[in-house]
């Protein structure tokens, strides 16, 4: 009776999280109604507003595959199909919530039945609110899709491993592919899904390798279209590309990025992230010493192929695989990895997470008496840390979330003041690019003493260049000849902005600073700008 008790409150804090997780969802959807977005989501809505065949083009062009893309621009014109004014910005950051509630319901079906409620409670509030994942239910970019394909081919990999089963090993390949079609990185997680399915049917039944042949050549045959373009990308990554260097220092980033959660004190985020490594660490320890005692040693070896510890080991090893090709590749090749492209295989690592913690807090007692008073009671607080630090790194979200959203209002007004005929002048591309998006196509663009990347101007529009401030006096000039009302604008980013305006001014211009404004994660003054009349102490606009 006692059991049951315990079982039935674990299930009831299950249904908990699973409550919790999509009140979360639901408020991630309501913040995707509002119409701001930075520099990686402009490729997104840009590419969505041309062709499949245009958009194909361009993602050849750039460093990432076309699926996700091409999901946006279906769900983006099905919403224009019944909703005709509908732009594209809102419907793409929908796009984003939308494989969470999918995993959603992978939580209340597959992973509830065959690892209980508590599982898929605690998994689906892991990649809904622990540290980075929440951000990606809003931003429209590919992360949470490339989480959800891998995630489900981990589980229908699983799933094979226990029997074959022609629907599950369907699904897995399509899945996988899904995933490698999405981001490269999301490959590679689904690369090392298929050397641990590989692992467990050499060891346990090697004439099921012949299946495993068979799923790789399905996914290699339903790739080859791809080959091409990714030979291509890879020769531009090999000549030019932004990623930094890594150092040895970027392994604690790596754990800095998993762990590291959004209290006010920094420091206390950074001890925080320490702990909470190191009790992930202990509760995986813990289950695997428990599994070897209760099958006396062996491992891997007439167990059950759905073992917490086992899948929770596959689930830290398609991480670490991620994470060692992109150290790998960026140490051979060029600088190729950043911490987000963990993103893809965190559904795997917290998955295991959650099976791990299943096995502390309920499972029968072992032949330590100490280790059955200490487990349960040191994994009912790590739980409860865990738990909290969900819900304040959420909540930290949503309070930048709505804070971006109330300033977004200010700022759509303010650049409203830029003419169709106007001209605006920039300091920084990814701003110029951006900002760019929410004026009329009439409006001349140029970069003060810079140039801008040549592929997203094929994806949005064009921009122009500018290097002197006698340009800046012809243009002003050729304004006041013109007989429509035209006004020169200067969208000023970061420090540098100061000097170009005083600059500008000891050159004898008028700069008019009109406010300070934020697009998304970019703060920028807005300035007007004209020729001073020292005659008549006027401007000529």
């Amino acid at each position: 009776m006692k059991s049951r008790i315990q079982i039935s409150g674990r299930e009831v804090f299950g249904w908990l999280l699973i409550c919790v997780s999509a009140l979360m969802l639901l408020r991630s959807a309501s913040l995707c109604f509002s119409n701001d977005i930075w520099y990686d989501e402009l490729f997104t809505v840009g590419m969505a507003e041309h062709s499949y065949g245009e958009l194909v083009r361009f993602t050849a062009a750039d460093v990432h595959p076309p699926l996700y893309y091409c999901i946006v621009k279906f769900f983006a014109d099905l919403c224009k199909l019944i909703i005709p004014s509908a732009g594209t910005v809102i419907p793409a950051k929908l796009v984003s919530v939308l494989p969470f509630f999918i995993l959603l319901i992978y939580s209340v079906t597959w992973i509830r039945k065959r690892w209980g409620v508590f599982t898929g409670g605690l998994f689906l509030f892991c990649v809904t609110a622990m540290p980075q994942l929440s951000a990606y239910t809003v931003e429209a970019r590919m992360y949470g899709w490339a989480l959800l394909f891998v995630t489900a081919a981990f589980l229908h990999a699983s799933a094979c491993a226990e029997r074959k089963s022609v629907p599950h090993g369907t699904a897995f390949v399509l899945y996988g592919l899904a995933a490698a079609y999405t981001q490269y990185f999301a490959c590679v997680a689904v690369v090392m899904v298929y050397l641990y399915l590989l692992f467990l049917f050499w060891r346990r039944d090697k004439m099921r390798i012949r299946e495993w042949l068979l799923f790789v050549a399905l996914s290699v045959a339903g790739y080859a279209p791809w080959l091409f373009a990714l030979a291509g990308q890879i020769s531009a990554v090999r000549e030019n590309y932004w990623i930094l260097p890594l150092t040895w220092r970027s392994l604690g980033g790596c754990v800095k990025f998993l762990m590291k959660p959004a209290f006010s004190n920094d420091r206390v985020n950074t001890v925080l992230a320490v702990v909470l490594a190191a009790g992930y660490g202990v509760v995986f320890v813990w289950c695997g010493w428990k599994y070897k005692l209760e099958h006396k040693g062996r491992v891997f070896e007439d167990i059950p192929e759905n073992h917490s510890f086992v899948l929770a080991a596959a689930g830290i090893w398609v991480l670490a695989g991620v994470v060692g090709f992109g150290f790998a590749a960026s140490l051979l090749i060029r600088p190729v990895f950043v911490y987000r492209y963990m993103i893809p295989a965190l559904g795997c690592f917290w998955l295991g997470f959650a099976l791990c913690m299943n096995e502390i807090l309920c499972k029968p007692k072992t032949e330590s008496a100490r280790a059955d008073r200490f487990f349960p009671v040191f994994g009912s607080a790590f739980l409860i840390l865990v738990v909290v630090v969900g819900l304040r790194d959420y909540r930290a979200f949503m309070g930048e979330e709505e804070f971006k959203v109330m300033c977004m209002r200010e700022t759509e007004t303010a650049l409203s003041l830029i003419g169709q005929e106007d001209t605006v002048l920039y300091n920084f591309d990814q701003v110029q690019a951006v900002t760019g998006y929410y004026l009329p196509e009439t409006v001349e663009r140029l970069l003060w003493r810079t140039q801008g990347e040549s592929l997203i101007q094929k994806i949005t529009s064009p921009c122009g260049y500018a290097q002197d401030v006698d340009k800046i006096r012809r243009m002003l000039a050729k304004m006041q000849e013109d007989e429509k009302t035209k006004t020169l604008w200067f969208v000023g980013s970061f420090n540098s902005r100061d000097d170009i305006v005083a600059e500008w001014r000891a050159a004898g211009l008028e700069v008019e600073e009109m406010g300070s404004f934020l697009l998304e994660r970019y703060w920028f003054n807005l300035y007007r700008i004209s020729i001073f009349d020292h005659n008549t102490s006027r401007d000529y606009f």
